[in-house]
Formats: C-alpha cells, structure tokens, sequence
C-alpha cells in the first residue's frame, strides 16, 4: 500500500511505502511505459478502491503538519 500526502498549498508530494510496494508501483509504471510506446498514449487511474492495482491508503502519515491524502491518482503518457 501507497501512501501520498500532499501539503495544504500542493506544491510538494509525499510518497510513503514499504520497499516491496516502491517495486510493485515502479513495475506499474514501467508497463504503464511500455503501453504507451506500443499504443501512442496511455493512462491509469490508481485509487484507494480494493480493485485498484496500485491501492492507495486513505490514512495520513504526517505528524502534525498540514498535509492532506491524495485519495485518486491518474498517471498518463504520451509517446513522442
């Protein structure tokens, strides 16, 4: 599970998670590369749904400070 935190003014991210899930979400992105070189485009939606194939937490880890959780993340590409 992921994690991602972004402060009140959203001009800084925070990505919190365990090694193994840094490697799961760095492999979705990877093949998340590879569709849009083959296909032109691409785009994904990872969320804190179960069906998610990345799921995000709906829990803040910020201690404190003025953050909120990220609950939806859409990563898109293009090829050029």
């Amino acid at each position: 599970m992921i994690t991602i935190e972004k402060d009140t003014k959203a001009e800084e991210i925070f990505i919190h998670a365990a090694p193994e899930d840094l490697r799961g979400f760095a492999k979705k992105l990877w093949q998340m590369s590879e569709k849009a070189e083959a296909k032109g485009k691409h785009k994904e939606q990872f969320s804190t749904k179960l069906d998610s194939d990345i799921e995000l937490s709906t829990r803040t880890l910020a201690n404190g400070s003025q953050r909120s959780v990220v609950k939806k993340l859409t990563i898109s590409s293009t090829a050029t």
